[in-house]
Formats: structure tokens, C-alpha cells, sequence
């Protein structure tokens, strides 16, 4: 059996909540309280053994709870929950420590640079709007500069963001169904608007195995091409002056396999044929899910053990890709 190495989990600290909390309360918060198995490191190892799991990527939780937050009043808490974090992967050699941050200027550059830097951590994780605002803004330039400079991986994971008028008992319509759609919206942003052609070290691993950007690639594909050709024809075609191919972008995106599977294979084999062998890494959204987390890595590991694809491809997205993609041994 190939080693296993979970490329994306989410696990979340009493301390980083206490402290978010003290500057702003919220329901998201209340939620995460009641559960259990979001801070339980005993019951996470416990469930990587059960399923055969070697190693886990840890990341910051919930992304929701940041919404609202002035970045002034949230840095303390951020720089709490990495702490948090940074200790626990220190603790637990089966750990992968990531650092989060959820807003993209001033001190948050600095804070993703102390992860890196002081605390160790084999990359950053961001949302896949700030409050509303797209990956591409130009207030986030020096963010991207810096994540070149220390050349590590960027997480994208999906947020919340007003795109219609939903009342709080709905959002969880939007989670399931809303979430891929942000992360394509994020990806294409930096693609377009020229963030990854500036920056040509930053690569990204997209949760949910990029959204539906495989579903849609040739969508993707043909409108770059048709505005390419034809600018004259549209009113508002703006986009970088990209000094590559489109492939050479996508080339530096990941998907992990987090996608939901209740036994079905296509999503995963969509994704694949986009992302190819050697930019799938192996997921299964720990701790959400049905039973009580349980449920996705009992049904995505034998989909990909079942994959008709060399037993080699199947050992680079199980572990290969995410141990080259962070230099780990």
C-alpha cells in the first residue's frame, strides 16, 4: 500500500476562537463550538489510522467566521490560530502545518511571512474572496509578491460572498452548491488579470478538485480564445497581456479530491483528465462530511485505488505530488 497523505483537512483551536470572538461574535462561531471533532487531535489520529492515512495537511477552519471581521481587530486572532496550528503539527509528527490568513494586506502580509519564516509552516491558505473582493484587487500585490518570494504554496478555499440576496438559513445551500463557483471565479481572476504570469512561483491547490473548472474548461478556453481574436467585438473584454500559453497557468494548479464522492467516479475522472497525474493530490475534507467525517475517505481512497491508471499515477496522487509539491521527505 502507498503512502497516504491527506493534502487537505480543516481543524480549528479553543484559543483562535476565544480570541475572534472577543472582537466579534457570530453565529458561525456558536457553530463551530458544537463541534467536537473539529478540535479532538486524539479522534483525528484515530481516524487517519482507520483509514490508512499516514500523514495530514492541516488548515484553519471555516472561513465564514472571518466575514464582517475589521482586519485591525481580526490580525491578533489570526496570528492566535497559527500559533495554534504551528504548535499542534510540532506536537504530532502525523501533522502537515499550514498557516491561514484572511485578509490580504498590511499585517497579514507580514503574518504570512512568520508562518513561512518563523513558524515553520509548508504554506498559506487564503479564502477565495475577501469580504466580497476578488483574488486580483491591486491593494493585494504585495501579498502575491511576498508568497513568490518565500515560494511556497498557496491553499484557495471557497468563502461565502453576497452574490444574491439569502437569508442566514439558506447558506448552506450556497456551501454546497455556491462554493464551487467562487473557487472558479478566484482561479480564473488570477489567470486573467495576470497575478500568476507576474508571479511565477506561486502555484495553488484548489479545494474541491478546482470547483467546476474541469466541468467548464472548455468554456474557459474558448472565450480566451474568441476575446483573443476578436476584442473589437466586446465591450468590456478585459485581460492581462498573458506571456504564456493557458496551460502553462493551469499547470500550476492543483485540485485535492474533495469531492463529496457518495461512490460516484466521474467527478474524479473529470478532474483528472483537466488536472492530469501530477496535479491531483489526495482529499477528503476532514472533519466535514456524513459520519461524523468518517464517510468521504472511505469512499474517495477506492476510487482512486480503482482508477484505470498506473499503480505509479495512483501513488503520485496519493501522496507523490503534495511530498514534491512541499519538499517533504
Amino acid at each position: 500500500m502507498p503512502e497516504i497523505i491527506d493534502a487537505t483537512s480543516h481543524i480549528m483551536s479553543h484559543e483562535a476562537l476565544d480570541e475572534l470572538e472577543s472582537v466579534h461574535p457570530s453565529s458561525e462561531i456558536e457553530s463551530l463550538r458544537n463541534a467536537p471533532r473539529m478540535f479532538d487531535i486524539e479522534g483525528r489520529v484515530d481516524y487517519l489510522d482507520a483509514n490508512g492515512i499516514d500523514r495530514q495537511v492541516i488548515n484553519l477552519a471555516a472561513p465564514m467566521i472571518w466575514q464582517g471581521v475589521d482586519p485591525d481587530d481580526g490580525i491578533e486572532a489570526t496570528r492566535v490560530a497559527n500559533d495554534e496550528i504551528a504548535r499542534i503539527g510540532e506536537e504530532h509528527d502525523r501533522f502537515i502545518p499550514t498557516g491561514t490568513v484572511p485578509f490580504l494586506t498590511d499585517e497579514y502580509v507580514d503574518e504570512a511571512r512568520r508562518c513561512v519564516e518563523e513558524l515553520g509552516m509548508n504554506g498559506i491558505q487564503i479564502f477565495s474572496n475577501i469580504n466580497g473582493r476578488m483574488l486580483d484587487d491591486d491593494e493585494f500585490e504585495e501579498f502575491y509578491a511576498t508568497i513568490d518570494d518565500l515560494d511556497v504554496p498557496l491553499w484557495i478555499h471557497p468563502q461565502l460572498a453576497e452574490w444574491h440576496d439569502y437569508d442566514n438559513s439558506h447558506t448552506w445551500i450556497y456551501k454546497m452548491l455556491a462554493w464551487p463557483f467562487d473557487t472558479n471565479i478566484a482561479l480564473a481572476r488570477l489567470i486573467f488579470s495576470g497575478v500568476l504570469d507576474r508571479y511565477e512561483n506561486i502555484e495553488i491547490i484548489s479545494h474541491h478538485l478546482g470547483g467546476s473548472f474541469p466541468y467548464q474548461i472548455g468554456r474557459i478556453r474558448s472565450w480566451y480564445q474568441t476575446r483573443k481574436e476578436e476584442p473589437e467585438l466586446y465591450q468590456n473584454p478585459a485581460m492581462a497581456d498573458l506571456s504564456e500559453p493557458l496551460d502553462a497557468y493551469f499547470d500550476r494548479i492543483y485540485g485535492d479530491t474533495a469531492v463529496s464522492s457518495q461512490g460516484e467516479s466521474y467527478p474524479l475522472e473529470c478532474g483528472l483528465e483537466f488536472f492530469g497525474t501530477d496535479n491531483v493530490v489526495y482529499s477528503a475534507d476532514y472533519p466535514f462530511g456524513p459520519d461524523k467525517g468518517q464517510y468521504w475517505a472511505t469512499e474517495i481512497i477506492p476510487l482512486i485505488e480503482d482508477l484505470d491508471i498506473p499503480e505509479a499515477d495512483k501513488e503520485k496522487i496519493l501522496s507523490g505530488n503534495i511530498k514534491r509539491l512541499l519538499d517533504l521527505e
